[in-house]
């Protein structure tokens, strides 16, 4: 009987530190990236991008809700026409930089306590460590946001402001 309630504590504490992470792609077929010229075409991309900041957001901001729109992706590289059958390829050049913008709100007890407009660029994408596999296509991307989750909601940074 007795761990019986300390299971059932244990999961309403699971339950109420879930956070509520909705991530919106606004007009994709817009983006600077991920098209062709027929259109937007590769939704797996940014299904993984969706996935990825929900990630970020529960492991950083446990038990609050957050709100991301994403206005803008351009991936790293290039796809660029290659060898004689001219197959598509994505080419990394250190000029051929991700992006991506987004507007985001951090929500807590319902009311928005941190917003803002963000523009992701990593200059510096091809050097230093990296935790991904090369085999991760979206390895530049995922490390960018996983700085700026760093950046943004550390305890430090929540401290001071």
């Amino acid at each position: 009987m007795k761990y019986r309630w300390i299971a059932l504590g244990l999961l309403a504490l699971a339950t109420a530190a879930r956070a509520d992470v909705q991530v919106d792609f606004v007009q994709p077929e817009k983006f600077s990236d991920i098209k062709d010229n027929n259109g937007f075409r590769q939704t797996d991309v940014l299904k993984d991008i969706r996935a990825h900041f929900i990630e970020q957001a529960g492991k950083c901001l446990p038990g609050r809700d957050m709100r991301i729109h994403v206005t803008d992706v351009d991936l790293a590289g290039e796809v660029e026409p290659f060898g004689r059958r001219m197959q598509w390829l994505r080419v990394m050049r250190t000029v051929t930089l991700p992006y991506i913008a987004f507007n985001y709100e951090v929500i807590e007890g319902g009311k928005i306590v941190r917003q803002g407009e963000v523009k992701l660029r990593d200059m510096n994408y091809q050097d230093g460590f990296n935790n991904y596999f090369s085999s991760d296509t979206l390895r530049y991307e995922k490390r960018m946001i996983d700085r700026w989750f760093k950046d943004e909601f550390s305890a430090r940074v929540a401290e001071s402001r």
